[in-house]
């Protein structure tokens, strides 16, 4: 009884061969899923990376775009503002011609 009691309790070398077997095949497993998962961050990070990239390119071209377009109004509008000016002079000298100094 004694000696069954024994043998229930401990564990054989093939126990143990198994033991191992089955804790190799887990690390394998453990490694494989974290070699699927470091995969799958790396794709996951460089397609963010990419629409991060797309998304500037779009807004610079939209920045550009603006400034273009701000810049010509503002020298549409200080064209104007020449023309208006050299046209008030030319009025004012006719009116008020300039006498030169005696």
């Amino acid at each position: 009884m004694v000696t069954h009691a024994l043998s229930e309790g401990l564990a054989t070398k093939d126990d143990v061969r198994e033991l191992k077997a089955g804790l190799a095949a887990l690390d394998t497993k453990i490694d494989n899923g974290l070699e699927a998962l470091d995969s799958k961050i790396d794709n996951g990070l460089a397609a963010l990376d990419g629409k991060i990239g797309n998304g500037l390119a779009a807004l610079n071209v939209k920045i550009d775009s603006g400034l273009n377009d701000v810049t010509q109004k503002l020298t549409i509008r200080l064209g104007g503002i020449v023309i208006g000016a050299i046209t008030l002079l030319e009025v004012l000298n006719r009116i008020v011609p300039v006498v030169p100094a005696p």
